[in-house]
């Protein structure tokens, strides 16, 4: 949207340089995305007298004149059908810089050269060169007794201007206008707002144009408010220099004075308007009203367009004349012989103006605002300033009386601003009296109650909806770049999940940071697979929907193993799962009558290889080994100590402290085959129900020191029969080592050799420390004598020499 800095000067008086302006709009919201600079001030352009006019010897169409500028003659070459001598005019000394651009978009800066072999010192100017219209047919004449030498600036308002282009947000139509730009203004510079509007009331909502002209609305949610006007006996011409001036500043050509008058208004008020032609309106009629159809309609472009159905039209008696709120048609548009003319000022509602625009893919400087919503406070207004405008330009006369249709008139919305709670969102310390000057030189009526506000919401601000919008307002003209920035910022902090949710999502997160990939599975199982359970360890639903969801589900194992034949059918070489869900068993005494035990368990599965074929490497399949790897890097991640203790060969218990929490192993061959899965697969399925208890006791991490003191380190090998399990001997290893033994590791396990056939040597690193003293061999060997002779007694083991 473009705003012209001079216009923005007839409703204030400021003194900011345009810059200093753009910086005040943009920090009350209303961002200016580029400043340009047009029109001149004429310096160096005056009035000459054309002394003699002669045929240009190598042109037909050009003129070599000489022209007396007072101090003196310049030879100028001119191409102007209609000079001659003793002509006064104006002219363009070397080194003066029109208000127009060249085509490359540079500056036109008048130089001396040679036209067709004659030398020009500068240039007589028509209309358009200098940026006071449109007119190129020739040379502007002036009147003969104008002085030589005068500058054209003493003749002509300057045209030198700066243009902001402004980003308007969609919640701001209240600043479509230079009343509502200068409006913020105001507020911020504390300066008197000169609002034109002001000198009319908007009181009418009457029909005074009863029997001049017959006005209908057939849909008031389109179209909420009508109001309408008459001038007769206009002449339609030229608009008044100021006029084309202020329109020319934002890149409005001129058209006439009528129609120039009603785009003034538009980009002055944001209220668009439209002139009828009264004597093309069949049966002196208007009537807004939408069609079931689509209706073909030509729209002022001389464009035939198809209008969609639903869309809102201003029509006559006999047919559609506009299309409301977005275009006038060519129909009943202004022109030379137009005597009498029709305003229309109306409020068409914003989604409605939307759809048509965009489906017509027509966007006007009117649709453009009425899609934003304008003030229907503002209609009757509008139409009486345009009135009063149109026959101070045309000569003609504003009969005064207007139809306002406006059957449910608009009141303003009442709001409290609390100075305790504006202070404390913003942190600052405003007056109750800043406030409320704020306030109403932003068009709010203010009254104080108990140091409040107590507000009346303009109804050109459709956006102020609560408390908080006020205190934006505030905000906003006060200046944040004043708002001083806190030591500290106080806040309340939202209620935490339950630990249970908090926990999972942490087990969640640590078993997808290992690889691993979620599946989720049905928790009712297929009948089945009762005989992989046992009858008394499932629980049969009552009234199952098939025989495929005939049983509540005792382990997650079911799904790991679908999901790993699934993917192993797809060419997939290797799966690592996980799956959080809840289990199903009976209730402790294992009767039916008691119910059902549900809780939440957390099974990771691994199969397949894990490793790919290679040409250097054949590929490995996963083994126990990186199962119970993967389990010590979630309870790590957790910062719980896991243990294990054998139950078989190919499985084992998992444990945390004393409290066994989960199975790990290898899964049963008649599961792989009925799954239909041909690899091994391992899983480990964890009680997240036993485990949360336990870690929702665990303490609270603390920092610990590094050691000063060295560990030491002492290897033992052992000679065993081979039915005896390492990890047997390492328990009894962790009780006779006790604290200090910080860690325990097998690096060697042999067969064969010196060794009976039922033999087999286990050799263990034992890493102990002390923190409060280095250790030695005398320290040591004493827990290495006692642990031997216990392994002894116990599995008949012996050092290996």
């Amino acid at each position: 949207m473009k705003i012209s800095y001079n216009w923005l000067k007839q409703y204030l008086d400021f003194n900011l340089t345009p810059d200093e302006t753009a910086e005040k709009l943009t920090l009350t919201g209303l961002e200016v995305e580029g400043i340009e600079e047009t029109g001149s001030d004429f310096s160096g352009i005056v009035v000459g007298e054309v002394l003699d006019c002669d045929k240009h010897p190598n042109a037909d169409r050009l003129s070599v004149c000489r022209v007396d500028v007072q101090n003196e003659i310049l030879p100028i070459v001119c191409g102007a059908p209609n000079v001659k001598a003793g002509q006064k005019v104006i002219v363009a000394t070397v080194g003066s810089e029109l208000p127009v651009k060249l085509e490359n978009g540079e500056p036109f800066i008048i130089k001396k050269s040679k036209i067709r072999g004659e030398v020009s010192q500068g240039m007589i100017c028509a209309e358009d060169e200098l940026g006071l219209g449109d007119d190129h047919s020739g040379i502007i004449i002036l009147d003969p007794s104008t002085k030589i030498g005068t500058p054209v600036s003493e003749i002509y308002q300057s045209s030198k201007d700066h243009i902001f282009e402004i980003g308007l947000t969609p919640n701001r139509p209240d600043a479509s206008g230079h009343i509502g730009v200068a409006r913020d203004l105001s507020a911020v510079l504390k300066l008197p707002l000169m609002n034109p509007l002001e000198d009319y009331k908007d009181d009418t909502y009457s029909d005074s144009l009863a029997g001049q002209v017959t006005i209908e609305v057939k849909n008031y949610k389109k179209c909420r408010r009508y109001s309408a006007m008459i001038v007769r006996n206009i002449t339609v011409g030229e608009s008044p220099q100021w006029l084309k001036t202020r329109l020319a500043s934002i890149g409005l050509r001129s058209i006439n004075n009528i129609v120039d008058v009603t785009n003034f208004i538009l980009h002055e008020t944001g209220q668009p308007l439209h002139a009828f032609d009264l004597d093309l309106l069949a049966g002196n009629s208007i009537i807004v009203q939408d069609f079931e159809k689509e209706t073909i309609f030509t729209t002022l472009d001389k464009v035939e367009r198809k209008v969609p159905a639903g869309s809102l039209f201003i029509c006559d008696a006999e047919k559609p004349v506009a299309i409301a709120g977005i275009m006038g048609g060519q129909n009943s548009e202004i022109n030379s012989n137009t005597q009498h003319v029709l305003i229309e000022s109306a409020c068409f509602e914003p989604v409605s103006t939307r759809k048509t625009s965009k489906k017509l893919g027509l966007q006007t400087d009117s649709s453009y605002r009425f899609e934003r919503g304008v003030d229907p406070n503002m209609a009757a207004k509008a139409a009486k300033r345009c009135a009063n405008m149109i026959a101070e330009v045309s000569g003609g006369i504003s009969e005064q009386a207007i139809t306002d249709l406006y059957p449910d008139p608009e009141a303003p919305a009442e709001l409290t601003l609390r100075m305790r709670r504006l202070n404390m969102i913003l942190g600052t310390t405003i007056a109750q009296e800043e406030a409320s000057g704020i306030l109403e030189r932003l068009g709010f009526k203010v009254t104080v109650m108990n140091n409040d506000l107590h507000c009346k919401v303009p109804t050109f601000r459709p956006d102020i909806h609560g408390e908080i919008d006020l205190i934006e307002e505030v905000a906003r003209i006060y200046d944040y770049n004043n708002i001083p920035s806190p030591e500290f910022v106080k806040y309340r902090s939202l209620h935490l999940l339950p630990f249970h949710e908090r926990f999972r999502e942490k087990v969640r997160t640590s078993a997808k940071a290992l690889g691993l990939k979620e599946i989720y599975s049905n928790s009712l199982l297929p009948q089945h697979t009762t005989k992989h359970w046992g009858e008394e360890a499932v629980i049969p639903t009552l009234n199952p929907i098939t025989k495929d969801q005939a049983i509540l589900r005792p382990s997650l194992i079911h799904g790991f193993l679908n999901s790993v034949g699934y993917n192993f059918k797809r060419k997939t070489s290797r799966a690592r799962f996980f799956e959080i869900g809840n289990v199903f068993s009976r209730s402790d005494n294992g009767t039916w009558i008691k119910g059902v035990k549900e809780e939440t368990n957390l099974l990771i599965g691994i199969a397949g290889d894990k490793t790919m074929d290679h040409w250097l490497t054949k590929s490995t399949p996963f083994t126990i080994f990186d199962l119970k790897s993967l389990i010590n890097g979630l309870f790590q991640s957790l910062g719980l100590k896991v243990d294990y203790k054998e139950v078989t060969p190919d499985k084992l218990t998992i444990y945390v402290g004393k409290n066994p929490v989960g199975i790990l192993g290898l899964v049963d061959q008649n599961l792989l085959i009925a799954a239909d899965v041909d690899n091994p697969a391992f899983t480990a399925e964890i009680s997240l129900t036993a485990l949360e208890e336990i870690a929702n006791f665990k303490k609270t991490a603390s920092f610990k020191p590094i050691p000063r003191f060295p560990s030491f380190e002492f290897d033992i090998a052992l000679v065993v029969d081979k039915a005896v399990a390492s990890g047997q001997l390492e328990e009894i290893i962790k009780q006779i080592a006790g604290k200090r033994l910080q860690s325990i590791q097998i690096f060697d396990v042999f067969e064969g050799g010196s060794l009976k056939k039922n033999e087999k040597s286990i050799a263990f690193r034992l890493n102990f420390l002390d923190e409060s003293k280095t250790l030695t061999i005398s320290d040591v060997e004493p827990i290495i004598q006692k642990i031997v002779k216990k392994l002894n007694r116990e599995y008949s083991a012996i050092l290996r020499s």
